[in-house]
């Protein structure tokens, strides 16, 4: 059975820059008059949108119908107006997709983000119709989840079953990692993203990487075992 490998997306396949996100933020805030939400020293790495938007609006959970609003506005805005100038792409991103479709491995998403901002994300680094099925921030607000029904779109797919010890998480925060193995799968780290090697390390991933580059040399310790 061939290895499935799971990318998150921000800090592992691309940054998107904070000047955009935060327009994109601060313009939600004032068109929904949301005057008491502060961002300063909110960390979103490794959250899901779910979980962003939900925390966000908490002040406001009286008004009816307001996450979903949010959310919803949120996502358009993301999709009408995210360029390739918003964006950059991780070294090391084009080899490691190039080189899974050289093995022949199925490539999906575990990401926090809503699954349309997923998408319109890899689109702006060329990499639309890269991943197939994934887990995605809109379904469920806690990230260990993700992996499941990343799984379960698979399935669906492609026809076929997969074991959980088949697949292959790579991301770049501790909650990327604890994901992993609360579904039963591998757990690449990457240093792409805010965290050290230190701090990644402490969640016992089975492999930290500086970097995605050269995945021949790295990536075929993980898939032997996966096929054993």
């Amino acid at each position: 059975m061939k290895p499935i490998l799971l990318f998150d997306i921000d800090g592992t396949l691309l940054h998107v820059k904070k000047n955009f996100l935060h327009e994109i933020i601060h313009q939600i805030l004032t068109e929904f008059k949301l005057s008491n939400v502060s961002l300063k020293n909110r960390s979103f790495a490794g959250r899901t949108d779910r979980d962003i938007f939900s925390e966000l609006i908490k002040e406001y959970s009286h008004v009816r119908d307001l996450y979903h609003s949010v959310s919803s506005r949120y996502i358009n805005l993301m999709t009408d107006n995210l360029s390739d100038d918003d964006v950059d792409m991780i070294d090391g991103v084009p080899e490691v997709i190039d080189y899974a479709r050289q093995q022949n491995l199925a490539i999906g998403l575990c990401t926090g983000n809503f699954r349309e901002v997923a998408y319109a994300k890899v689109g702006a680094i060329g990499l639309q119709n890269t991943f197939q099925f994934g887990g995605f921030g809109c379904d469920h607000h806690d990230r260990n989840h993700l992996p499941g029904l990343a799984s379960e779109e698979f399935k669906e797919k492609f026809k076929q079953p997969a074991k959980s010890e088949q697949f292959i998480v790579i991301g770049d925060t501790p909650n990327d990692i604890r994901c992993a193995h609360h579904f039963g799968a591998k757990a690449v780290a990457v240093t792409t993203g805010g965290f050290k090697q230190n701090q990644l390390r402490d969640q016992n991933p089975d492999l930290i990487l500086d970097s995605m580059s050269s995945p021949e040399k790295w990536l075929p310790k993980l898939t032997r075992a996966s096929q054993t």
